[in-house]
């Protein structure tokens, strides 16, 4: 097998499918949406596996829209869920379909505000900041798993 380059090497990181170590049963889900980031974009999620159910229905809800939509970026920023997206629906003609895919992420990015991010718990859930870091996370894993 011939020497790759440097760009070779680096587009072939990238444009793996990066299923979180973590991710058990929601492996399936997870390689669905990470299966949807274009070329180039770098294919993994950034935050905790607590939200991994959320963004698994949340694509299942957005792909019953639009089967051909995808995902630009997954992460955690400021405590909650940032969920990216694009598609070829016409934002004039399919003004209602653009609307409702929209109102779905905001949905699960303000759902994700009351899930801890670390185990999944709706039960004393609350943002924390940890030195610089904003974490919403249980009370239970807020002791054990801070950043702090």
């Amino acid at each position: 097998m011939p020497e790759q380059t440097p760009r070779e090497l680096t587009d072939r990181l990238i444009n793996s499918l990066h299923v979180p170590k973590d991710a058990g049963e929601d492996a399936d889900g997870l390689r669905r949406i990470l299966m949807r980031i274009p070329d180039g974009w770098g294919r993994w999620i950034g935050h905790r596996k607590g939200w991994y159910p959320l963004v698994i229905r949340l694509d299942e809800a957005l792909a019953a829209v639009d089967p051909n939509y995808e995902v630009d970026q997954v992460k955690e920023k400021y405590g909650a869920l940032r969920f990216y997206f694009s598609s070829e629906i016409d934002r004039e003609d399919g003004r209602q379909q653009w609307q409702q895919m929209e109102d779905l992420v905001e949905a699960a990015e303000s759902e994700s505000t009351k899930i801890c991010e670390e185990c999944g718990s709706r039960t004393d859930v609350r943002q924390r900041k940890f030195s610089y870091w904003i974490e919403t996370l249980c009370e239970l894993c807020a002791a054990t798993y801070s950043s702090d």
